[in-house]
């Protein structure tokens, strides 16, 4: 821009000099375009809006599509826009996200993409940046989003079959000989109708086969809230291990919550994990019923991180204690458990000095669950001892490490 001004300034002082008259008529006509260009890009760009649509929640494997629309307000058109989406890694596919259009004066344009979840996590799509400029290569401006579109990816939730645990494990609603209450899911016969029973309770079915009002009766059972326990410890996880192991905690606990959640029970997360949005430890979450208090959970877990026992400058921080080891940290968070709440444990190692933490859980009144995520070649041994201290304990291991260790050799053979 500078030079070609120079260049035109040169040209006067020739044509003045040679006083040559097409000179003149060359630099009033370039000249003109020139200015013409700058007004026409600078002003086009000023009266550009854009809009980004797309679902903000996803799940792991799901495709999101993403459409950029591009309203222009001035009258004059644009001849050319490039437009360059900003997309993390984790979410490229083979899709484009650069392309140059055209849009006219008071119309409209849309490009569209997709965008492959590929990992859970919490993402920031854009910013967005326009290029555009005049037919003649005079001028050009850019134009850059200030603020991008987030997208939450969730983890991916399976079932306990998947996870290689039996569809029935003992936490939850579960049946009880002290009368807290009759569960209506729960049906143990029928009876003669009294006086002052609901009607909604009446077996209808029933009465009309006996010709007599019969009432349906109901097991006794008592609610007992479930929390997962999350082990985002960096220094629990094998080094080799420590990024698939870690995400797969993650799995098992949101299939976990999502089970629950699914068959009407409440559910709390508990994780020493860090959350990356609020720069801070991850704030627990009691026990409550409901879609959007699963929601709540996965949110959580689409952003959780490793937990560093020590920050990256080798020095402990206030807000960031050495020790957040499981074995003394769950102690200090689990006052708030009360009687008879079931606690599921993910963690990557079941230690001596966990197994003892736990135990004086459990004779607390908690009911202890512990899935081991990693292999160990002693897991009997361990589970052994945690059953003998009134800890049930699981083995639970991704698919593929599985079917590894049972294609194995067995020694001695």
């Amino acid at each position: 821009m500078v030079d070609f001004f120079f260049l035109l300034l040169f040209l006067f002082g020739i044509a003045i000099f040679l006083r040559m008259d097409w000179i003149y008529y060359l630099i009033y006509v370039v000249g003109g375009v020139w200015l013409f260009s700058h007004w026409w890009v600078r002003r086009s760009l000023s009266r550009i809006t854009v809009s980004r649509r797309l679902n903000p929640k996803a799940f792991t494997g799901e495709d999101v599509d993403v459409e950029i629309v591009i309203t222009n307000k001035s009258r004059l058109p644009v001849p050319w826009l490039r437009l360059h989406e900003s997309v993390p890694i984790e979410l490229q596919g083979s899709a484009s996200y650069k392309t140059v259009l055209s849009v006219g004066g008071r119309s409209q344009a849309q490009h569209t993409f997709r965008l492959h979840c590929q990992r859970r996590g919490y993402y920031n799509v854009g910013p967005l940046r326009l290029y555009t400029g005049d037919l003649f290569g005079f001028a050009e401006s850019a134009w850059q989003e200030s603020t991008p579109t987030h997208l939450t990816v969730y983890p991916q939730v399976l079932t306990l079959p998947q996870l290689g645990l039996p569809s029935h494990l003992p936490f939850g609603t579960v049946k009880t000989r002290q009368r807290i209450f009759a569960d209506p899911t729960r049906i143990g016969g029928v009876r003669p109708y009294d006086s002052g029973d609901s009607m909604r309770h009446i077996h209808w079915r029933a009465s009309a086969h006996e010709n007599t009002l019969l009432v349906k009766k109901f097991q006794p059972s008592i609610a007992l809230d479930t929390t997962v326990v999350l082990d985002l410890n960096e220094e629990a996880f094998p080094a080799r291990e420590r990024y698939s192991a870690s995400e797969w905690a993650i799995v098992v606990a949101a299939s976990l919550a999502s089970h629950l959640a699914e068959n009407r029970q409440s559910v709390g997360l508990f994780s020493n994990g860090w959350d990356p949005l609020s720069e801070n430890e991850v704030q627990p979450i009691h026990s409550q019923t409901g879609r959007g208090h699963l929601m709540a959970i996965l949110e959580i877990l689409a952003r959780i991180q490793l937990r560093k026992t020590l920050p990256e400058n080798g020095t402990a921080a206030v807000e960031d204690p050495p020790n957040v080891g499981l074995e003394s940290w769950l102690l200090n968070h689990a006052t708030s458990l009360t009687w008879g709440t079931t606690l599921i444990v993910v963690t990557p190692r079941l230690s001596e000095q966990l197994i003892w933490s736990l135990h004086s859980l459990y004779r607390r009144g908690i009911t202890v669950l512990v899935l081991i995520c990693v292999h160990h070649a002693d897991y009997q041994e361990i589970r052994a001892r945690a059953e003998a201290l009134g800890i049930t304990a699981y083995e639970i291991i991704w698919e593929s490490d599985l079917t590894r260790l049972q294609q194995a050799p067995v020694a001695g053979v």
